[in-house]
């Protein structure tokens, strides 16, 4: 009788563990797929606001761009600030090509608040820009028909437990076709 109460608290012991892991992966799984869809959902949001601000600009300020910026960072709620790491604007064609004849817009976030920002967005923060060869005004219907937004964010791991320590790099893009202006 007593060697059987050790057996069960050895095979208890064990469950538990396995469970225990269950469970953890379970959570890390499910932040992640929160995290992965607001990557989606902010990168949609983006190339859907750039396709409609196109070319626009006031008065010298990258207006496009922020439009760009804020769209995207309003629907980042799931997402940390600190872990969007760059964010593009760029041309491409109906099958999704990453900066068609070299157009990028990057920008990134400031690494410190020391370093001198290039774009400062109402709700999307402070950028740093990285590339410079997409500038809003470049950007109207003619042989240029296609927008791209491609997000890269850090993701933080919540437990640092076995497999998911750290953080991982992850990228989501969405291209979209420029509409003409109204107006």
């Amino acid at each position: 009788m007593r060697r059987d109460r050790g057996t069960a608290a050895v095979e208890m012991a064990l469950a538990f563990v396995v469970i225990l892991m269950i469970a953890i992966g379970a959570y890390e799984f499910g932040t992640g797929f929160i995290d992965r869809n607001a990557m989606a959902n902010a990168a949609r949001e983006g190339a859907r606001a750039g396709a409609a601000a196109g070319d626009y600009d006031n008065g010298g300020v990258d207006n496009a761009d922020c439009v760009v910026i804020e769209a995207a960072a309003g629907a980042l709620s799931g997402i940390a600030g600190d872990d969007v790491r760059e964010l593009w604007i760029y041309e491409s064609d109906d099958t999704g090509f990453v900066g068609l004849g070299g157009h990028i817009q990057r920008y990134r976030r400031p690494f410190n608040a020391s370093e001198p920002v290039d774009l400062t967005c109402a709700g999307g923060g402070d950028w740093v820009r990285v590339s410079n060869t997409f500038p809003p005004s470049s950007r109207t219907l003619g042989s240029k028909k296609w927008l791209g937004v491609k997000l890269v964010v850090d993701h933080s791991w919540k437990t640092n437990f076995l497999f998911w320590s750290g953080t991982t790099t992850w990228e989501e893009d969405v291209v979209m076709r420029l509409e003409p202006a109204t107006g």
